[in-house]
Parts: structure tokens; sequence; C-alpha cells
């Protein structure tokens, strides 16, 4: 099925899907736990629409972990660097791991599945085609 969990007391208990799975530097991260941590660091980020992807950086070519968020409602004239620093900063003590990119999108900027869901994989194909709008801040 694609589903990734585990057995605890003869229950199952489903984790997340593998697909979606981060390996950054030989460890394993739930990218929805990231999420949250980045929705949490700043009231920029929008809520529900965060995504944790992992894309090939740097000349080397390793998988680094970026995060893709969409701005909360009302903060499109806020200068977005205080909240990116505070995405990396909150992600790396949570977590453990440095984000390579953080990118803060208009609202409606991150692709999405027919039932709403932010979708993870198309996110990471636009990331690395470079068609996101508002890349920069």
């Amino acid at each position: 099925t694609g589903d990734l969990g585990m057995f605890v007391g003869g229950q199952l208990f489903v984790t997340g899907r593998i697909v979606d799975l981060l390996t950054i530097d030989g460890r394993n991260h739930y990218p929805q736990d990231i999420e949250a941590t980045a929705a949490d660091a700043s009231p920029l980020v929008r809520r529900g629409y965060v995504a944790a992807i992992s894309a090939p950086h740097g000349d080397e070519g390793q998988d680094k972990m970026v995060i893709v968020a969409e701005r909360a409602t009302g903060t499109s004239r806020s200068d977005p660097r205080s909240a990116i620093t505070a995405v990396r900063e909150v992600v790396s003590q949570r977590h453990g791991v440095e984000a390579a990119d953080v990118l803060l999108l208009p609202a409606g900027g991150l692709p999405r599945t027919t039932s709403g869901k932010v979708a993870r994989r198309a996110t990471r194909d636009c990331y690395l085609s470079g068609a996101l709008s508002g890349r920069r801040p």
C-alpha cells in the first residue's frame, strides 16, 4: 500500500507513507513532523500549507532537506527573512537536520492534490524545475 507503520502491543499504527519519508545524512525524518515544526516557528507560515521535501543540493548532489511553505493570510507585505531564519533554527533544534533552503510562497503557491492536500512530490518536482512562484524573498 505504501503506508509505513509499526506494531505496538499487537495494534498496527500507520505513521506515514514510505515515499514521503525523508532520508537526510543517513537519518530518516517524517515530513509531517518537520512541517508542523516549521508552521510553529513563525506566524508568517500558513499552518497546514508546508511541505518538507528532499532535493539534490550542491556540487556533490546529496539530498538535503528543503522546506516550502505558504505565507499566512495578511502577511504578504511582511519581510520574510525573520520567518525563514526562525524556521531554520527551530527545525534544526527539534529535529537535528539543517534546511538547505526555505521558501515562503504566496497563498495558493504550493501544489495540491485533487482533495486539497499539499502534494509533496509535485512540490519537489516544481522546486527542482524552478517553477515555484515567489521563489526568493
